[in-house]
């Protein structure tokens, strides 16, 4: 039996007679299915097929006979090959570059002289990019995966790092803390490549909102809650025709507040459904249904009537001119505080839901307000003012505003025409004869009331009763007003220093009283009548005056000696209120001056003792009439 040693030396003299110069020899492909070599990727130890750019695999003799590895050449070229280099004896092979690539096994032939075995194989080369694909985030513990990539014969997915699963169009199911996807990359019989993307789950779904559905000129706005930016939103109208009972108007982006739908329809019913990115979507989340609301008004003898139809679950507000109205349903009546001739714009707002989650929808429209058959009587009433200029107040039933009044004195004079319920009469000149005021109403559409009652308020006359004026008579004209006359009584009233008036007589039915007692300190008297009837406010009459006579008394001389009689220089009088008093000596130098009462002069110069002799003195007031007083005299001062 052979040694090693001996049969190594045999297997030398083959190939120096196989391969002479160990470069070159005949070249057959010798290569069947049992006898050619066999290519293992080099991590996984798997046989494969086709290679990849990048990847390495081990090349493994199958001729079935014994030979040396340092006896078997690889070589990989485009094309089958005899050349080879003494370094070919590797059986590593990592690709560089994809295509096609032909490796050749070249093995001695064990007989003497014989030609070598050849064994090519060729092989595929594949590049091994990273798959393309694109992850959509759905809903909460959702993902969907779409795979742009057409690189490999298989793909795979893998959820964090759970069980990888061949790729599906629709939405995966992620666990609790899966925040990555990869996608797996795999050639048939050969290698395979990974992407991974990381991402962050959504935010629960919060149910959207349509807060308020306007129908305004033909259009139907929408406002809409706060919009998740995780999610998408379609508004939707109710449409029976429509799989699923609802048709798209119109994508909602999640920065939308609201939305205009123009021209609008007739009527319809709306919500808004939130949905996720994927498809077939995950999330399906609809708000509550909105439904329009359509208000119409038509008007007939002054008064309005507005209808809609009503929807079972809403509650309803009609207002007009923004001030809500009295409640009521479909067809409502509106007469209180209407003109004729005067467009009204209402507004029916219809709620549905409570809370947070409550939605209104609303319609607005413009009413003509017709005339009516018989116009309102308005009611006047008639005082004077603190200016003596007498105010007149129309009442009109029914009718706060709108319209014009017709005032009228004394039947034939007009004072003024004028939407406003309060005016002034301020050409009354004459307070001697009593003054009668009406008032008529006129709608806009030139129907006249008639009349209302007459109302003359009091005039009143007062004089001194003696030359002093120690006391006022007065008297006045009776009070004339819708209030029965039977129930008028009158209260006199004086005027006080700090302008307010005092009652001076019990309730009296005569138009007559005599002032006994008037107040000492003032000039002016003004007295006023306060007339009252049942139903109606105080009614004043007019102010009436009585100027007293100023006085002023000052002595010719006084003796400033210390006797306590005559020892100082007082002005004395009647309603001294502000004055100015000088006194000067035979100089012309001033020596004192006074303003007030209270202030006296005891006949001393600064410090100096008096100084017999005489003084001239002047006196300068302007008296609660408004008549300058001036006055002068001498003053003589006596030991």
């Amino acid at each position: 039996m052979a040694t090693t040693k001996q049969l190594f030396l045999v297997l030398l003299l083959l190939l120096a007679g196989f391969f002479p110069g160990r470069s070159q020899a005949q070249c057959f492909d010798n290569s069947n299915g049992n006898s050619r070599f066999r290519v293992y990727d080099a991590s996984t130890r798997l046989e494969v097929s086709t290679l990849c750019v990048g990847q390495t695999y081990r090349l493994k003799d199958a001729s079935g006979r014994s030979l040396s590895p340092s006896v078997i050449y690889y070589v990989a070229r485009p094309a089958i090959t005899c050349s080879f280099a003494p370094t070919d004896t590797a059986t590593f092979y990592t690709p560089t570059a994809a295509g096609s690539i032909v490796i050749t096994q070249l093995t001695p032939n064990l007989v003497p002289a014989a030609p070598g075995f050849t064994y090519p194989r060729p092989f595929a080369v594949k590049a091994l990019p990273r798959p393309a694909f694109t992850l959509t985030v759905c809903a909460p513990g959702f993902v969907q995966v779409t795979i742009d990539d057409r690189n490999y014969d298989q793909y795979f997915v893998q959820l964090g790092t759970g069980a990888r699963q061949p790729a599906q169009a629709t939405p995966y199911a992620v666990g609790s803390g899966v925040t990555t996807v990869t996608v797996i990359g795999k050639y048939t019989g050969g290698c395979e490549a990974a992407s991974t993307r990381s991402f962050t789950p959504k935010p629960a779904a919060v149910r959207p909102l349509i807060r308020q559905l306007d129908a305004q000129d033909g259009r139907f706005v929408f406002q809409f809650g706060p919009l998740q930016a995780d999610y998408q939103y379609q508004l939707q109208q109710a449409d029976a025709a429509t799989p699923g009972g609802f048709r798209t108007v119109a994508p909602i982006t999640a920065g939308q507040t609201s939305y205009t739908l123009a021209p609008a329809p007739a009527a319809g019913c709306y919500r808004l459904l939130l949905t996720d990115a994927c498809q077939p979507s995950i999330s399906n989340l609809p708000s509550g249904e909105l439904c329009s609301v359509q208000l119409t008004g038509t008007s007939n003898d002054g008064r309005n009537l507005l209808s809609w139809t009503p929807r079972a679950g809403y509650r309803y507000v009609l207002r007009r001119e923004g001030i809500i109205l009295p409640p009521g349903s479909s067809p409502y009546l509106d007469s209180v505080g209407i003109t004729c001739g005067v467009s009204y714009r209402y507004r029916l707002e219809a709620t549905t839901g409570t809370g947070a989650t409550a939605a209104v929808s609303t319609s607005e429209v413009s009413v003509l307000t017709s005339a009516l058959r018989t116009q309102p009587v308005p009611r006047l009433f008639a005082t004077f003012t603190a200016r003596n200029q007498v105010e007149l107040t129309a009442t009109v039933p029914g009718l706060p505003t709108g319209g014009q009044l017709l005032y009228r004195r004394d039947n034939t004079l007009t004072v003024a025409t004028t939407p406003s319920r309060t005016v002034r009469d301020s050409t009354v000149t004459s307070l001697i004869e009593p003054v009668c005021y009406t008032v008529q109403f006129l709608d806009a559409c030139g129907n006249s009331s008639a009349a209302s009652a007459g109302f003359c308020p009091v005039v009143l006359r007062a004089a001194a009763a003696d030359a002093e004026g120690t006391q006022a008579q007065l008297s006045w004209s009776a009070l004339r007003s819708p209030a029965p006359a039977s129930s008028v009584r009158y209260l006199v009233q004086v005027q006080q220093a700090d302008n307010s008036w005092r009652d001076i007589s019990g309730s009296l039915t005569a138009p007559e009283f005599l002032d006994l007692q008037p107040p000492t300190d003032r000039q002016v008297l003004r007295y006023r009548i306060a007339a009252s009837g049942a139903g109606q406010p105080v009614s004043y009459s007019n102010i009436a005056t009585v100027a007293r006579q100023f006085r002023v008394f000052l002595p010719t001389a006084f003796s400033p000696n210390g006797d306590r009689l005559n020892d100082v220089l007082e002005v004395k009088g009647r309603f001294l209120t502000t004055f100015r008093f000088t006194v000067v000596d035979r100089n012309g130098q001033e020596v004192f001056r006074g303003t007030d009462r209270t202030q006296t002069w005891d006949g001393r110069i600064s410090s100096a003792p008096p100084v017999p002799g005489p003084y001239v003195w002047r006196f300068e007031a302007t008296d609660e009439t408004g008549q300058r007083v001036v006055q002068h005299g001498t003053i003589t001062i006596v030991r």
